[in-house]
């Protein structure tokens, strides 16, 4: 009985000990440095301004404005970029994003994760990254003037077939007063 007791207690340090250890603050702290993430935060909200700007300008490029128009449309990106940095500042953004890399890694796979980029290919990842984005939200963006024009000739399309396949309704009838 005691034998037993004995493999059944090292049974459980085991598995105890085979748990992974929750990512620590320090190594989160050093892996969102090291890999830039709040210039990275606001490098987005600059390029979110362009991007609204490109897609607004080219959103009324056929309509004829007004100056005043010109200039609240001119003057929109901006505040459109200002509420993001006040919203999603790092100061707000960094203790959510502290959680979630708590919640999702373990102190392996954050040490994993340091020792890669603490590397020159990890160094190069997180210097050529914001090209990458760049030039995909520019993809994105271009696939998307080509889909867009599709996608409304669809709903076009389906919204007149709802259209013909629904019933009239019947006219009220007409009450017989004395």
């Amino acid at each position: 009985m005691k034998n037993k007791t004995i493999l059944t207690l090292a049974a459980a340090c085991l598995c105890v000990g085979a748990v992974a250890a929750p990512a620590t603050d320090v190594q989160i702290e050093e892996l969102l440095t090291l890999t830039r993430t709040e210039s990275m935060l606001d490098s987005t909200y600059a390029s979110a301004e362009q991007l609204m700007r490109q897609s607004m300008a080219e959103a009324v490029r056929a309509e004829k404005l007004t100056p005043a128009q010109q200039r609240a449309l001119d003057a929109f990106p901006a505040q459109f970029a200002s509420v993001m940095r006040e919203e999603l500042s790092w100061a707000v953004m960094k203790p959510q994003m502290m959680a979630i890399y708590r919640d999702v890694f373990t102190q392996e796979e954050l040490q994993g994760q340091l020792a890669f980029y603490r590397s020159p290919a990890g160094q190069a990842v997180i210097e050529k990254m914001p090209q990458v984005m760049q030039r995909s939200m520019e993809m994105t963006q271009q696939q998307m003037r080509t889909l867009f024009p599709r996608m409304q000739a669809a709903m076009k399309a389906a919204l007149a077939e709802a259209k013909a396949a629904t019933p009239p309704v019947p006219a009220p009838a007409a009450s017989a007063a004395p």
